[in-house]
């Protein structure tokens, strides 16, 4: 039943961005089953599913497609190591992300969760500019009310107090500059005309202190922990024009607004850009499996590229990165996304 096993669940579990001692008094929903937008407890209650399990369900729960190729996909290979190995559903799952991405992201580094993927795009960013003797460029830029995942790299780059204030001793801090968020716009306003004045302030910073500055992290015309703040995609056009200007990388955090979210398979399309480094997770496997991928650059990946002794790979791995179980749901996935010609 309902009850048993929320006692069960209380004796022993610590659950995330919760405060335990409400549960007290409002307890958890235990789920026995799910079909569709419908969560099933255990005592036959329904309930809609309206927050997608934290924005990761994009197909609905149990797809019979997905359901399918996880099925053989486990019969074949369940994981292996992707240090010096490698199997054919990542291989395949990069290939179809580099066909799906604006044109010039073209390598695909795999991580486990958004968080991590981001920990990646400020770490290679980084790394890049020093493998290149850019060694002052070690700061990053970062919009007010940006949420970009609680880990500390990427804590660095939130500015939601409620995550971060606590852990201020462990952060680097980094740069801020004001949101283009229309809902802050004097009335009357347009949000294109809103976005311009806000950036005229990033402007002056990166030509102020590009020198120290890596990249410029955004979450893609919308800020989602901040509220759903929704801004003009001009903002993106004049952002990708100054980074290139001032030689700065881009980072578009899509993690929550990739895969048609925002109308185009990626939000940067809505401007047109591409940038240096782009971010996904949550709907990358549609909701069954942990996975991220950052998407970069050739010319970023050639600035790792050397032998071993000279230590300028890149060394940072996750045990389960690139799971074959999490690329094959990944690609069932992106099959269904291939059956809607709009997309």
């Amino acid at each position: 039943s309902n009850a048993s096993l929320a006692a069960r669940d209380l004796a022993v579990l610590w659950h995330p961005c919760t405060q335990m001692h409400d549960h007290e008094s409002i307890p958890v929903i235990p789920i026995a089953r799910a079909s569709g937008v419908h969560l099933t407890d255990f005592d036959g209650k329904r309930y809609i599913d309206a927050i997608s399990s934290w924005w990761v369900n994009i197909w609905g729960h149990a797809h019979p497609g997905i359901n399918a190729a996880l099925k053989q996909q486990l019969d074949t290979l369940e994981h292996v190591i992707l240090a010096g190995f490698s199997h054919e559903p990542i291989v395949e799952l990069a290939e179809r992300l580099v066909e799906r991405a604006p044109s010039g992201l073209s390598r695909c580094f795999f991580a486990d969760n958004g968080s991590a993927a981001i920990e990646v795009a400020l770490k290679m960013s980084m790394h890049c500019w020093q493998n290149r003797g850019e060694t002052r460029k070690t700061r990053f830029v970062a919009l007010a009310g940006s949420y970009h995942g609680e880990t500390l790299g990427a804590l660095s780059v939130t500015d939601i107090p409620l995550f971060s204030q606590t852990y201020g001793p462990l952060i680097t801090p980094q740069l801020r500059v004001p949101s283009p968020d229309w809902t802050l716009a004097p009335e009357g306003m347009s949000a294109e005309h809103f976005a311009r004045q806000q950036f005229s302030v990033l402007e002056d910073l990166l030509r102020e202190r590009h020198e120290e500055i890596s990249a410029v992290i955004v979450e893609p015309l919308v800020q989602g922990a901040a509220g759903m703040k929704m801004y003009h995609p001009i903002y993106l056009t004049l952002l990708r024009d100054a980074c290139t200007r001032y030689g700065v990388h881009l980072i578009a955090d899509e993690i929550a607004v990739g895969f048609a979210r925002t109308g185009r398979f990626f939000a940067c399309e809505q401007a047109g850009i591409r940038p240096d480094f782009l971010c996904l997770s949550k709907a990358l496997t549609a909701g069954y499996l942990p996975m991220s991928v950052v998407m970069t650059t050739e010319d970023i990946y050639r600035s790792f590229y050397d032998r071993y002794e000279n230590l300028k790979g890149f060394l940072h791995s996750h045990s389960f990165t690139g799971n074959p179980l999490a690329a094959r749901a990944a690609l069932a996935s992106l099959d269904l996304f291939a059956e809607d010609p709009q997309l």
